[in-house]
């Protein structure tokens, strides 16, 4: 199934959290090869639409509103390595907003409904995650939610982006950003390193073990966390309670880490799988 458009109730439930709050958006796009040709625009890529109509007429009217948003990432997509069949995204992009109230003026601004068109008609398929920086009352905010009807953790024959293939092709050297979207499990699973522990402790137990074993051999690094409160475009099932972005020095640091049996995918890893139910990892570069 695709999505692609903000329902009123997604909406509605924007208006109804603080008001006064920053937030981040995650935004997952997958374009059209060709813009909806309902539009006038003539032969058009879905890209060139996205870009050259819809968030070139943003600018404009974010600057009347003052909504002081500010770009965190504008990266290219490479290759899912962790997502469910369709997910083969093309563009990620994620602004922050000094308050809530400030995207919903402009969502909500007669001038910006008018230029949704260009949005909509530029893509096939799309994921909008509302983000805040301090971690919320209640979290992990999901433990009580439907497990997703097809959830993602690691699985032998799990890579469904085709692309993944093509990551050894690619620029050794390029450095990368892989966004981390995950689901806590209530308690981990036992005999992984993190018995007795929430999962939210296991989750926290990983981040800790990569980071002291990998921040200089790998050039790994957190850059960004956030923690998600809605999933305001995309299934009802897919729900997050932690957002990171992993910054790595080079792609080839990236893929030895990955690959390193004699450390990460018997130290860490297993800490990781043990800690969650469902998660997302994507592979992106600064874009164009």
């Amino acid at each position: 199934m695709e999505y692609v458009d903000l329902t009123e109730e997604a909406l509605e439930s924007i208006r109804g959290r603080d008001l006064d709050e920053p937030i981040a958006m995650i935004n997952l796009l997958k374009f059209r090869d060709i813009a909806d040709p309902d539009l006038g625009l003539g032969p058009i890529t879905g890209r060139d639409c996205y870009f050259g109509n819809y968030i070139a007429g943003v600018a404009p009217i974010a600057n009347r509103l003052g909504t002081g948003h500010s770009p965190l990432y504008l990266n290219e997509v490479n290759s899912c390595f962790f997502a469910t069949v369709g997910e083969d995204w093309d563009y990620l992009l994620i602004p922050q907003y000094p308050s809530r109230r400030s995207f919903v003026e402009m969502i909500t601004d007669p001038e910006y409904q008018e230029l949704l068109k260009y949005r909509t008609g530029a893509l096939t398929n799309s994921r909008l995650v509302e983000c805040v920086s301090g971690t919320p009352s209640g979290y992990p905010l999901n433990l009580q939610a439907p497990l997703p009807s097809d959830p993602v953790v690691e699985r032998p024959g799990l890579f469904r982006d085709h692309r993944v293939n093509e990551v050894n092709s690619r620029d050794p050297e390029q450095p990368t950003d892989m966004l981390n979207l995950v689901r806590m499990a209530a308690r981990t699973t036992e005999g992984h390193g993190v018995d007795g522990m929430t999962g939210a402790e296991g989750y926290e137990s990983y981040k800790n073990g990569v980071a002291s074993s990998y921040a200089e051999r790998a050039g790994v690094e957190i850059t960004w966390q956030a923690f998600p409160v809605a999933t305001l475009i995309g299934p009802g099932d897919e729900l997050w309670d932690e957002a990171l972005m992993y910054h790595y020095s080079s792609r080839s640091q990236m893929l030895s880490m990955f690959t390193d049996a004699d450390d990460y995918r018997v130290n860490h890893l297993p800490k990781r799988n043990a800690s969650i139910v469902d998660s997302r990892l994507i592979e992106t570069t600064i874009g164009n």
